[in-house]
């Protein structure tokens, strides 16, 4: 628009100065004497009748063109200060969140105070803990065994846009301990938990499920926590027998047939659980973070480049593992409107997966981290990883 408004305003101005130097010329040449001693003054003024309602109409709306452009430019320029101004303030806000954050957790038989990005790391070393032991319980490749027929129809539906690739079980796996991680294994998170999985997980499955990861004791209690470790170590089909055994009998343990148990274990009711949950922290962490992406998304004024720059400047704040939880988080039931589920906007220009907009998890090192291989999940952002290997192989050929 600007550009047509500006060409508009150049050819009011050529057009103008052409036609008042043809009729300059013009009068020279008809013996008109408009300029020198003898001057009729009847002609120039005749002339300058002419040149004033003609050209200077040109010139006029020329000037207005150019006044309008002006006006716009200084709209657009209040415009984006207003922008920078709440953009700015709100990566400060980030920060303070971020230099906020406490975890106090028993580790290395002391307590150990994690501050500011530790807490993320630590978190994020937690969810790849319980993912792992979630992976080792679900080994089974058939989807029925998981999710629910409606369900697994849903993701499938969703993963089909994204990637085709992406299996539905790993998404499954990857929903269920992001979940325990983030409401814990309390009586309110555990509470909420089932209340999510109800109508999308396999009941018998994610039940015998959470009965095993809550038998997870917290470390301090020492002598509880090197017995969960034999269970954990235990061979998978061992393992299935002895929570088959306790889950069954989960109401009265001390009645379950200990003969064909094949760790000795005693159960008492009164224990801290291992996964006491996240959800004051990574809520309002995500939420900040979500509202700010989706205000410089909704700024339509700024143009893709400029976004981007500034979405760029957003997340040049974000750890390796705050990337890495932005993933997780994302490929999750809790966070899919960053990209898989994501929210609907009047305008169809504004663009709705902000994560491979924004290019959010680019800074993430290889193919994999902890065996989750992000590329399968976000199969379209430039990975800073790839742009170092083609500029190495361009420097080697």
């Amino acid at each position: 628009m600007k550009k047509i408004v500006l060409s508009i305003a150049w050819i009011m101005l050529i057009l103008g100065g052409i036609i008042s130097i043809y009729f300059v010329f013009s009068s020279y040449f008809n013996g008109l004497r408009i300029w020198g001693y003898d001057i009729d003054y009847e002609i120039t003024g005749q002339f300058g009748d002419f040149i004033g309602g003609v050209v200077g109409t040109f010139f006029a709306l020329s000037g207005t063109l150019l006044i309008y452009l002006t006006f716009k430019e200084q709209q657009n320029e209040n415009r984006r200060i207003s922008f920078e101004s709440s953009f700015f303030e709100m990566i400060k806000l980030y920060r303070e969140n971020v230099s906020e954050l406490k975890y106090r957790k028993y580790k290395n038989s002391d307590y150990v105070i994690y501050e500011n990005r530790e807490v993320l790391r630590e978190i994020f070393d937690e969810f790849i803990e319980c993912y792992r032991e979630v992976r080792k319980f679900s080994n089974s490749k058939k989807v029925e065994d998981y999710l629910s027929a409606k369900y697994a129809k849903r993701l499938e539906t969703i993963t089909r846009k994204v990637n085709p690739n992406i299996d539905i079980i790993e998404l499954a796996r990857i929903d269920i301990a992001y979940s325990i991680i983030f409401f814990g294994l309390n009586v309110e998170g555990e509470s909420i938990i089932r209340k999510n999985f109800q109508k999308k997980y396999n009941t018998d499955y994610y039940c015998k499920l959470l009965f095993y990861i809550k038998l997870k004791p917290h470390k301090r209690e020492s002598e509880r926590y090197v017995k969960w470790e034999e269970i954990r170590n235990l061979k998978l089909k061992d393992l299935r027998i002895f929570i088959d055994e306790l889950y069954k009998n989960r109401n009265h343990i001390e009645n379950a047939d200990k003969t064909i148990l094949p760790v000795t274990i005693e159960f008492p009711l009164d224990y801290e659980k291992y996964y006491d949950g996240h959800q004051f922290r990574l809520g309002h962490y995500f939420r900040h973070l979500y509202q700010s992406y989706k205000f410089l998304n909704m700024s339509n004024h700024l143009k893709d480049k400029e976004k981007y720059s500034y979405g760029k400047m957003l997340r040049a704040q974000l750890s390796t593992y705050e990337q890495a939880l932005v993933m997780i988080n994302s490929v999750s039931s809790l966070g899919m409107k960053w990209e898989y589920l994501p929210e609907k906007y009047e305008n169809p220009k504004i663009k709705t997966n902000i994560i491979t907009t924004y290019q959010l998890i680019k800074n993430l090192p290889g193919v994999q981290i902890y065996g989750l291989k992000y590329k399968v999940f976000y199969p379209l952002i430039k990975y800073e990883f790839e742009e170092q290997i083609g500029i190495e192989n361009i420097k080697n050929n």
